[in-house]
């Protein structure tokens, strides 16, 4: 995985700019197209480590059903997962590698290692963004020593103000302060509640998604995350067809929006 490979200097300034127009339709349509039912709970499913497999990009694009996608950057497929996602009107975001408990080898699976400056990390997020235009906001991939890690964190978010795209903590460490250090620096964010797929089977898919629906019953709303295997696929494409009309399933933008309106944050 060439995890730190930056756009070339000529390629810089069209990604600036096409990113832009790209992030600048994607909130314009969820604007317009935002029908959060008054007093519905509301549940978002944000499914992780898009850009190995365009065909597994195939198939969640084909479900029925309102989701967000986190794409890893430089990998493979990864611009052109971004390329349908935007075409079929499926927000996605960056799925930002980070530094977690027990990476042995630096840089090896990580772009944003606790060793590296502020200004090192914002450039390494900024040309993440970039090589992905049109994303809306990012997460962490793995990262459950760079979430702890509060100067980590603020560089991280100080590239997406920049940027103006939100950042959702994927709460792989319990003692993330991705959330907290967000909301302090005005940056719009949530976190994760669940893991939907720890486990790949179905029974355990069944359970957990009924505990994220009747958290978001209690609470209001509840975002949950999943990743893009075939198992996860399978479920997702029946799940539609399982929850009660007493939920409303949303996109990630969506559910930040609702979040707005006085919606409870878990």
């Amino acid at each position: 995985m060439s995890l730190h490979r930056p756009p070339g200097r000529s390629e810089k300034g069209i990604l600036r700019v096409v990113s832009a127009a790209l992030l600048t339709l994607c909130l314009m349509a969820v604007a317009a197209g935002c029908c959060l039912a008054d007093g519905l709970p509301c549940v978002a499913i944000l499914v992780d480590d898009l850009g190995f497999s365009l065909d597994a990009a195939r198939q969640l694009a084909a479900i029925p059903f309102p989701l967000t996608w986190a794409i890893i950057p430089y990998e493979r497929h990864s611009l052109a997962t971004a390329e349908l996602a935007a075409r079929e009107g499926i927000p996605f975001i960056l799925h930002l590698p980070m530094e977690a408990i027990g990476d042995r080898e630096k840089g090896r699976h990580s772009l944003i290692e606790t060793r590296l400056g502020a200004e090192a990390i914002r450039l390494r997020v900024r040309n993440a963004l970039w090589s992905l235009p049109g994303a809306c906001g990012m997460n962490n991939h793995r990262g459950s020593r760079a979430t702890q890690d509060g100067r980590v964190m603020g560089a991280v978010l100080a590239e997406a103000v920049a940027e103006g795209v939100f950042f959702i903590d994927s709460r792989t460490s319990g003692n993330s302060l991705a959330y907290e250090t967000a909301r302090e620096m005005g940056v719009q964010s949530a976190r994760n509640v669940s893991f939907i797929d720890h486990e790949n089977n179905t029974a355990f898919m069944k359970r957990q998604m009924a505990k994220v629906v009747q958290m978001a019953r209690q609470k209001g709303r509840a975002l949950a995350i999943c990743h893009a295997r075939p198992g996860t696929i399978r479920f997702l494409s029946g799940l539609y067809e399982t929850i009660g009309t007493d939920v409303q399933f949303v996109t990630v933008p969506e559910y930040l929006k609702s979040g707005s309106s006085g919606a409870g944050e878990e």
